[in-house]
């Protein structure tokens, strides 16, 4: 939460934590359409109509990945500052500034392309490959999404699976044709259909604003890994070889 309000309070911000607020006001318009469905009774029925209670399971996972989408995307703005950071600071340099050294993935990245100086006829090939693994990096942070987006549809189908099950059961105990028994026959048809087509509901919807969640974090690595990109070639790579020749 600091960092969230040092975004909205910095004058002439970076914009390194938009992404954070862009999840702020995605989750907004979502808790507002939960209110409204909750206000119009819909997700009463939800929860109250699904005897297999997969919809209240995709509602836990679906809040717990949401919450580790707030605090990638807050890591990921904090690397992001960092990038940017060092980009200004290399734009205006005439040789290389003594760059502060943390312990995030940018500072280790300028190290690593700082120590592959020692090796002159592999410099290119070198600088490429740390900026291929810096990418990998904070992709691999980001890739839990398109995991919890396919847990969440696949529980929905289970949800379909489970709502067929049910129906089918109740044609089993028509033992005879009695009004009683074809209406409590009827009655566990309807709910087998109900959790059926509820749980894809649910698994779908859960699915769908997960993704795009975590789209905002996939949108933000990109952005983290052309500023690298920016600095290492039109920077930093002409600021060690310039340091080179004067030695």
């Amino acid at each position: 939460m600091a960092h969230l309000a040092d975004a909205i309070l910095t004058p002439r911000r970076d914009g390194a934590y938009d992404a954070v607020l862009k999840w702020v006001l995605l989750m907004a318009l979502i808790v507002m359409g939960a209110v409204v469905s909750y206000d119009y009774g819909l997700l009463s029925y939800l929860f109250e109509a699904d005897r297999s209670k997969i919809t209240v399971l995709i509602t836990v996972l679906y809040v717990a990945f949401s919450g580790h989408c707030l605090w990638i995307l807050v890591e990921l703005a904090r690397e992001y500052r960092r990038a940017l950071q060092v980009k200004a600071m290399l734009a205006t340099a005439t040789r290389l500034p003594d760059l502060p050294r943390g312990s995030g993935l940018i500072d280790g990245y300028i190290a690593d392309v700082i120590r592959s100086r020692e090796h002159p006829s592999e410099v290119e090939g070198n600088a490429h490959l740390l900026m291929m693994s810096l990418g990998a990096s904070f992709r691999r942070r980001t890739k839990i999404g398109s995991y919890g987006t396919d847990l969440l549809y696949k529980l929905g189908m289970l949800g379909t699976m489970v709502g067929f099950v049910m129906m089918l059961n109740s044609m089993g105990d028509l033992s005879n044709f009695d009004v009683d028994t074809l209406r409590a026959a009827l009655q566990k048809m309807i709910a087998g259909m109900a959790v059926s087509l509820l749980t894809t509901i649910a698994g779908l919807i859960g699915g769908i604003l997960l993704r795009l969640e975590y789209n905002i974090a996939d949108a933000l690595v990109t952005d983290i890994s052309q500023t690298a990109v920016s600095f290492t070639e039109v920077s930093l790579l002409p600021l060690l070889a310039r340091g080179e020749r004067n030695v």
